[in-house]
């Protein structure tokens, strides 16, 4: 390895003999003062030794991988994202280790009362950094791989509303925006899906409404792609309890006034006017659970279900089975515990 030497602009230099891509080739660092360059050969030496900084790995990764998210995942991506560089940024790549993950994960599930969702996604973002991490060799073993999340954590979008909100919903057809709840409510269509569908994707002859697109926003505004598994593409039966509602017309059903796509804030705004005039508070979602339910209840297959609603897996349908069963136990102690012997 050269001296440090000064230029004549006074710039200090020192040149060093490095591998990159299995050949030799010189590297030079430079500096305003010697110490300056030295510090920088030491900061090159440990990156080499325990990798760059997750920071800088969790930003490359970023970059190369943000362009094929869709809009929701990157919304969904994002703040975890933040928090993990908030919690690991400074540290060199190598070093972290995955009791330190699993510390972080424990605390931010304590601290948040994250719902398993959340939790997930932020387990999920981890992983998909280190893999990239050991992929481009920033790192040798990926410490996140073998982390597990909590059994017992709670799926808050999931929980189901109570009866005194169904009824509102079946009540409140006629109140601004209405009908968007109580399609979700006999559909159990993704609000995106709703938000995609023309009179054209209903057939009222035969009784089925054909998914074939959803809706989702980029920056605030809204686009249109397919599902996104085949399973979402899918025939949902049309209920005699929708069709008797139903004013057919054409194009789209939920449209803004120039009849096109409606913004995120525009489809915000309509929600929160329909739960002001309804009083109903559960959310789109939920109403998609309580049609899920309805299904369960009466018997039908969960194979049958799973092509009803569109879950690209049979397992995500009989989550939602047992949380239904635990929900509705839940329900029966409490009128049980309340019963008295006379």
């Amino acid at each position: 390895m050269c001296r440090v030497t000064q230029r004549k602009d006074g710039i200090w230099q020192q040149a060093m003999t490095v591998i990159v891509d299995g050949r030799r080739v010189q590297k030079y660092f430079y500096g305003k003062t010697k110490a300056d360059v030295l510090r920088k050969i030491q900061d090159y030496k440990d990156e080499q030794a325990s990798g760059p900084t997750f920071g800088a790995v969790a930003d490359e990764w970023w970059e190369h991988h943000e362009p094929t998210l869709a809009a929701n995942t990157t919304k969904s991506y994002k703040p975890a994202l933040v928090r993990a560089k908030e919690q690991f940024g400074d540290r060199r790549i190598r070093q972290i280790l995955p009791t330190e993950i699993n510390q972080f994960l424990k605390a931010f599930i304590k601290e948040k009362s994250a719902a398993k969702k959340t939790a997930t996604t932020q387990r999920m973002v981890i992983n998909l950094i280190f893999k990239y991490a050991v992929k481009n060799g920033y790192a040798i073993v990926n410490p996140a791989r073998e982390i597990s999340l909590p059994r017992n954590l709670s799926s808050k979008e999931r929980e189901l509303p109570e009866d005194d909100q169904i009824k509102l919903v079946k009540e409140h057809t006629d109140a601004p925006f209405g009908m968007f709840a109580y399609w979700a409510l006999y559909t159990g269509c993704r609000r995106g899906e709703l938000q995609a569908l023309t009179w054209e994707d209903v057939d009222l002859e035969n009784g089925w409404i054909h998914i074939t697109k959803t809706l989702y926003y980029k920056n605030g505004k809204p686009a249109i792609k397919p599902p996104k598994t085949k399973k979402g593409i899918r025939d949902i039966p049309l209920l005699d309890k929708l069709a008797e509602k139903l004013e057919p017309g054409k194009g789209l059903i939920f449209a803004n006034k120039s009849g096109g796509y409606l913004t995120e804030w525009q489809f915000q705004k309509n929600w929160a006017d329909y739960k002001e005039a309804s009083g109903v508070t559960c959310t789109a979602h939920q109403l998609r659970h309580v049609f899920t339910t309805m299904l369960f209840e009466n018997q039908i297959e969960p194979k049958d279900i799973q092509t009803i609603v569109g879950h690209a897996q049979l397992s995500t349908t009989m989550d939602i089975y047992t949380h239904i069963r635990k929900v509705q136990a839940d329900r029966v102690k409490a009128k049980v515990s309340a019963l008295d012997i006379t």
